[in-house]
């Protein structure tokens, strides 16, 4: 039975504006998440014979490598608001044993009760439109002392990744960071005590948050990187909002990547990262 998408605005966003940009710079992205998801990974301790859920799964590349930790009938499930985002995923990753990827709202999906031994998610659960509602659905699909673990963003400021030349946008936009709400997005889930809340509320035992202070790297050149810092997060949203000249344009370019010639030691280019990592069981 096909279910209702609750979070339209959500649907509209990473099926017309976010996913395809996803898709364009996967392989970068994901090179540069590398740190925070072997840290997930790590913590999760998925076993061979796991039943796992992968929330928010995107171009599926998290859920292929649950895939690969699994024998023994172990099986996951990887789940997307975004037909842009598993178009892409099944392209890559179609009939491999074990997998599947379900186009759904994480919110109301019906997905099969008391099943889960593991739920997981990279920066795919901070967009519900009703968080407390979503993860009593969540909660309900996993099995007695299943776990949930999952990674998002703590304070904005404390990213640089996010918030790296936004001072020259600024300077030729006279636009500023948005500020943080709990509304969902890519922040919602920054103050660790709302969290708590959020998932206390939806039933879950056992809630740990960890704050982890760590890295975003790439080896891509300075080029490419500064390409990438003004196609995504708020700084790409605040550039496709104003009607800047190809010269303009090309100047704040050029002054982003002096920013990132600043930052490259060796062969790397890196930003400080502050994570939230959170454990919770039913």
């Amino acid at each position: 039975m096909k279910q209702k998408i609750i979070n339209i605005e959500q649907s509209e966003y990473w099926n017309e504006k976010s996913g395809p940009k996803w898709v364009k710079n996967e392989d970068a992205l994901n090179e540069r998440l590398s740190i925070l998801t072997n840290e997930l990974f790590s913590r999760a301790k998925i076993k061979a014979s796991d039943k796992v859920l992968d929330i928010g799964c995107g171009g599926g590349n998290t859920t292929f490598r649950v895939s690969k930790l699994l024998i023994d009938g172990g099986y996951v499930v990887g789940a997307d608001i975004s037909h842009t985002l598993l178009n892409h995923a099944k392209s890559k990753f179609s009939n491999i044993e074990g997998m599947k990827f379900v186009h759904c709202d994480a919110q109301n999906y019906s997905f099969d009760q008391n099943y889960f031994d593991k739920v997981i998610s990279r920066f795919g659960v901070m967009f519900f439109k009703d968080p407390s509602e979503a993860f009593k659905n969540i909660l309900g699909s996993m099995r007695t002392n299943g776990s949930l673990n999952f990674v998002c963003w703590t304070n904005l400021m404390e990213n640089d990744f996010i918030t790296e030349g936004m001072d020259i946008i600024t300077k030729y936009t006279q636009k500023v960071l948005p500020e943080v709400t709990k509304d969902p997005g890519p922040f919602a889930f920054s103050d660790r005590e709302y969290v708590k809340e959020v998932l206390k509320s939806a039933g879950f035992k056992n809630i740990n948050i960890d704050k982890v202070y760590t890295s975003i790297s790439t080896k891509d050149s300075v080029e490419k990187d500064a390409e990438l810092l003004m196609g995504i997060g708020p700084r790409a949203r605040i550039l496709s909002e104003v009607n800047l000249s190809n010269e303009k344009m090309s100047m704040i370019k050029s002054e982003i990547i002096q920013l990132c010639e600043k930052r490259k030691m060796g062969k790397e280019i890196s930003y400080k990262a502050c994570l939230n990592y959170i454990t919770a069981t039913k």
